[in-house]
Protein backbone atom coordinates (compact mmCIF):
# COMPACT_ATOMS: atom_id res chain seq x y z
CA UNK A 1 0.00 0.00 0.00
CA UNK A 2 1.22 3.67 -0.56
CA UNK A 3 0.88 6.33 1.29
CA UNK A 4 -2.27 8.06 0.72
CA UNK A 5 -3.99 4.48 1.03
CA UNK A 6 -4.60 3.58 -2.59
CA UNK A 7 -3.35 -0.18 -3.41
CA UNK A 8 -1.44 0.03 -6.56
CA UNK A 9 -3.38 -2.68 -7.95
CA UNK A 10 -6.63 -0.27 -7.80
CA UNK A 11 -4.35 2.22 -9.59
CA UNK A 12 -3.71 0.09 -12.41
CA UNK A 13 -6.71 -1.30 -12.82
CA UNK A 14 -8.28 2.23 -13.32
CA UNK A 15 -5.17 2.69 -16.04
CA UNK A 16 -5.90 -0.46 -17.74
CA UNK A 17 -10.00 0.28 -18.13
CA UNK A 18 -9.21 3.80 -19.32
CA UNK A 19 -6.85 3.00 -22.17
CA UNK A 20 -10.19 0.13 -23.30
CA UNK A 21 -12.33 3.28 -23.32
CA UNK A 22 -11.96 4.45 -27.14
CA UNK A 23 -10.77 7.77 -28.32
CA UNK A 24 -13.43 8.31 -30.95
CA UNK A 25 -16.82 7.08 -31.20
CA UNK A 26 -18.93 7.44 -34.60
CA UNK A 27 -22.76 8.39 -33.43
CA UNK A 28 -24.07 9.29 -36.85
CA UNK A 29 -23.73 8.18 -40.26
CA UNK A 30 -20.89 6.09 -41.76
CA UNK A 31 -17.62 7.64 -42.41
CA UNK A 32 -14.93 5.95 -44.52
CA UNK A 33 -11.48 4.85 -43.04
CA UNK A 34 -10.08 8.06 -44.77
CA UNK A 35 -12.51 10.56 -42.95
CA UNK A 36 -11.73 8.62 -39.34
CA UNK A 37 -8.09 9.37 -40.08
CA UNK A 38 -7.97 12.87 -41.39
CA UNK A 39 -10.18 13.84 -38.10
CA UNK A 40 -7.74 11.61 -36.07
CA UNK A 41 -5.19 13.68 -37.56
CA UNK A 42 -6.41 17.40 -36.90
CA UNK A 43 -7.40 15.99 -33.23
CA UNK A 44 -3.99 14.96 -32.70
CA UNK A 45 -2.01 17.39 -34.26
CA UNK A 46 -4.63 20.01 -32.51
CA UNK A 47 -3.56 18.44 -28.97
CA UNK A 48 -0.18 18.05 -29.52
CA UNK A 49 0.92 21.73 -28.28
CA UNK A 50 4.31 22.36 -30.45
CA UNK A 51 6.44 22.20 -26.85
CA UNK A 52 7.82 25.69 -25.36
CA UNK A 53 8.26 28.21 -27.42
CA UNK A 54 11.90 29.57 -28.42
CA UNK A 55 13.03 32.76 -27.15
CA UNK A 56 13.17 35.80 -29.76
CA UNK A 57 16.12 36.95 -31.07
CA UNK A 58 15.75 41.08 -30.15
CA UNK A 59 16.07 43.66 -33.55
CA UNK A 60 16.00 46.61 -33.16
CA UNK A 61 16.01 47.35 -36.15
CA UNK A 62 13.74 50.40 -37.69
CA UNK A 63 12.25 50.65 -34.66
CA UNK A 64 9.90 54.32 -34.27
CA UNK A 65 12.10 55.32 -31.03
CA UNK A 66 15.24 55.56 -33.05
CA UNK A 67 13.85 58.46 -35.18
CA UNK A 68 12.87 60.48 -31.62
CA UNK A 69 16.79 59.84 -30.48
CA UNK A 70 19.02 62.75 -30.81
CA UNK A 71 21.78 61.29 -33.69
CA UNK A 72 25.47 61.17 -31.88
CA UNK A 73 28.37 61.77 -34.40
CA UNK A 74 26.95 64.38 -37.13
CA UNK A 75 28.73 67.78 -37.23
CA UNK A 76 26.19 69.44 -35.60
CA UNK A 77 26.44 67.19 -32.49
CA UNK A 78 28.54 69.33 -30.16
CA UNK A 79 27.69 73.16 -31.49
CA UNK A 80 26.09 74.39 -28.15
CA UNK A 81 28.95 73.19 -25.60
CA UNK A 82 31.43 75.51 -23.87
CA UNK A 83 34.02 74.95 -22.07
Amino acid sequence: MSESGVSEASVNESTEKAAEKPFLTVVNGNPTDEDLAVLVSVLAGAGAGGGEPEPEIRNDWGRPVDRLRPQWGAPSSFTNLRY
